[in-house]
């Protein structure tokens, strides 16, 4: 195709930018080739007399245009060494299209082949001097690869000449710099970028790094949320941007005294509510941070108690009082309510759970041991959708109020992400579960997750795995929440609570009643708060028994008080590991038995051999069934986590299969037997 421009006013009408070139032609035609350029593909611009002619190979372009898009996917999928192949028949066709050979390039860096890598740029060069991508990947390959700045400053130095504000290339001479040792110098290029295109997270990230350099960890934090917010999903600079906020938030932690902020709004609150706020150290407490509030404990103080060794504990205590803020909020305009159940909305929930409760009658559990569970899952429930919309609204004004409290609020939050999207993804959890409540959670915890985006960048909603419709749900209860926290007014939240509570059909469990009035029925009824309004369920990352949501009761039952830290008998070390005496305990055990005779399901025996024997090996440097925090990989079962008493159960399921008459020091005969008639669907 072939188009003809008269060279007069016409033409600057339809370029206006033309007009700036005046009498050069070489620009002119640079310019009405920039335009007419179709992906890889640029035409042919010549000035003829008092005309311009601009050709244009849409026969290449036609029967060309989809395998070199096959290729660019391939890339973009680190499928390298299938796209080389494609990528050089294509070139045999079309030598002269400056960007196959600049891909070649890139394919060939990526493979570990510099030396060739450089050629095919130098040929994308010689048929494009003006191919910018190409020149930075030169000055890339002959900083990093080649160690030569010199030479890279040559590419660098034409691609800016061409684009001076081509940030990339000014981002990449920087962290050349500071790659060098030279972060003063890396920094003003950054600084440059940044200022082209403040939302490069490649940029960002750098512009951490060096403030982290100079431990000035707060800044370095910011920046690296920032980077967080703009990278995308597929960029590995998400996950480094991640990492490096989760670093600098924690040295910051460790520099920074921030009980200063809390005492100062601690005074604030203890001035509204007219009573004294203690805060104190508990290390016996079964959860990181909670409230006592005065009138429903019968004391004569507020109360927060903490255990001292959590490392983010300060957002924790800020959290509670501003939880209790609210709370005197809403009854200075005489609006507070309280979260009660009863009796009958309690067995409507063990009606509904009846399929889960078969399957754990089924596998030879007793009625009570049956019934704790069902407990714990009911006021898990009640608890989080109780807890879920009004944290949203603490958080959020954290997060306004006290900026030098964002690094605390960002590990303490990314923590208990963590352990939602654990939960939400737990086969266990979802088997055992009535899927009206998991699916409850799920969503609730997607909101937090969406939160926790809009707070600090991060989009952790893909890692949950959820379904389509639950994750629309959730977004649907996001938008919700932003319509309230435009004007908040006191109060407001337990609307929310209430809203939610019938979109997610929990409703019919609970109910929010004023709190006068509550405390006015509890005499001579069996109506009680399940839920008042202080308990801050969502800040619980040591939940127990009695406090656990339903996506921790896994968790939950590795923790005390499920017997595994109850004192050990005097000859305890004669008798083997046994939790057949720790209802929630076995619980765990059968769960964890469960999983492992699934994994090792079609395994031969030199498969379950190699892993039993790994975790024999790791065990004889310690496992310790107490210790939930700690998650060991296996080399036999790659990409995988498991807590210590998970590895147990491993080790004795496996050594069952391979010798049940080796003594291993565990008897979890009864659990596995439970787990066996599970999986297998019989009866015993």
């Amino acid at each position: 195709m072939t188009i003809h421009h008269p060279l007069n006013e016409f033409l600057y009408s339809l370029f206006p930018k033309a007009q700036a070139f005046g009498q050069n032609p070489e620009q002119l035609i640079d310019h009405l080739t920039d335009f007419y350029t179709f992906g890889p593909y640029r035409p042919t611009v010549t000035i003829q007399g008092d005309r311009i002619e601009v050709r244009i190979d849409t026969q290449t372009i036609h029967s060309q245009q989809a395998e070199y898009q096959k290729i660019l996917r391939l890339c973009e999928a680190g499928q390298f060494r299938q796209a080389l192949p494609r990528l050089r028949k294509l070139i045999e066709l079309n030598p002269t299209i400056s960007e196959y050979q600049r891909v070649l390039g890139q394919v060939l860096s990526e493979l570990g082949q510099p030396d060739a890598a450089l050629d095919a740029l130098i040929d994308a060069l010689r048929w494009d001097p003006r191919n910018g991508y190409a020149l930075i990947m030169a000055g890339n390959i002959y900083a990093r690869q080649k160690q030569d700045l010199k030479a890279a400053k040559t590419f660098y130095d034409q691609a800016l000449a061409l684009n001076p504000r081509d940030f990339i290339a000014i981002n990449n001479m920087g962290s050349n710099l500071l790659q060098s040792g030279r972060p003063a110098e890396a920094e003003r290029y950054f600084e440059i970028a940044h200022e082209i295109e403040p939302t490069y997270p490649n940029t960002l990230y750098a512009l951490a790094m060096v403030r982290q350099q100079r431990h000035d960890y707060a800044a370095a934090f910011e920046l690296a949320t920032r980077a967080l917010r703009y990278a995308r999903p597929s960029d590995p600079i998400l996950r480094a941007s991640l990492a490096l906020a989760t670093e600098t938030a924690t040295k910051y932690l460790q520099n920074i005294l921030t009980y200063s902020i809390v005492t100062e709004y601690q005074e604030r609150v203890e001035n509204l509510a007219g009573k004294e706020i203690r805060v104190e150290g508990d290390p016996l407490i079964p959860m990181a941070a909670k409230l006592e509030i005065a009138e429903i404990y019968g004391c004569p103080y507020h109360q927060i108690k903490f255990k001292s060794n959590y490392p983010a504990v300060e957002h924790l205590i800020m959290h509670e009082l501003v939880h209790l803020d609210f709370v005197l909020q809403a009854r200075a305009a005489r609006i507070n309510q309280l979260f009660t159940t009863t009796s009958e909305s309690k067995e409507k929930f063990l009606r509904a759970a009846e399929p889960q409760l078969k399957k754990l009658r089924k596998a030879g559990y007793q009625e009570q041991n049956v019934a704790n569970f069902v407990d714990s899952i009911f006021e898990g429930m009640m608890r989080q959708v109780y807890n879920a919309p009004i944290d949203l609204f603490i958080e959020d004004f954290l997060y306004k109020e006290f900026p030098k409290m964002r690094p605390l609020q960002f590990l303490s939050l990314y923590k208990l992400l963590q352990e939602y999207i654990e939960a939400a993804r737990s086969k266990q959890v979802a088997e055992f579960s009535p899927p009206p409540v998991h699916k409850a959670n799920t969503v609730l915890n997607l909101v937090m997750a969406l939160q926790f985006c809009d707070l600090f960048g991060y989009n952790a909603v893909p890692d949950f795995d959820a379904p389509a419709t639950q994750v629309k749900e959730a977004e649907r209860l996001w938008n919700e929440y932003l319509e309230y926290r435009a004007d908040r007014q006191a109060g407001e939240e337990y609307e929310l609570v209430q809203h939610w509570g019938e979109d997610l059909d929990i409703a019919a469990y609970f109910k929010l009643q004023d709190e006068q009035a509550v405390h006015a029925e509890l005499q001579g009824t069996d109506i009680g708060p399940m839920i008042p309004s202080h308990v801050s369920l969502a800040l619980t990352n040591e939940p127990t028994k009695e406090e656990s949501p339903v996506e921790e009761v896994l968790r939950r039952i590795e923790q005390d008080p499920l017997g595994l830290e109850e004192a050990e008998p005097a000859d305890a070390h004669l008798s083997p590991l046994s939790l057949s005496n720790s209802p929630a305990g076995g619980m765990a055990v059968m769960f964890y038995c469960l999983d492992w005779l699934k994994h090792f399901d079609g395994k031969s025996r030199e498969q379950v051999q190699a892993i039993t024997y790994e975790i024999a090996l790791l065990g004889r440097s310690g496992l310790d069934p107490k210790d939930s925090s700690q998650r060991y990989s296996l080399a036999s079962v790659p990409g995988k986590r498991y807590s210590a008493l998970h590895l147990l159960t491993g080790m004795y399921t496996g050594f069952q299969q391979l010798d049940p008459s080796l003594n291993t020091g565990l008897d979890f005969s009864q659990e596995l037997a439970m787990a066996r008639n599970i999986h297998e669907g019989t009866d015993e």
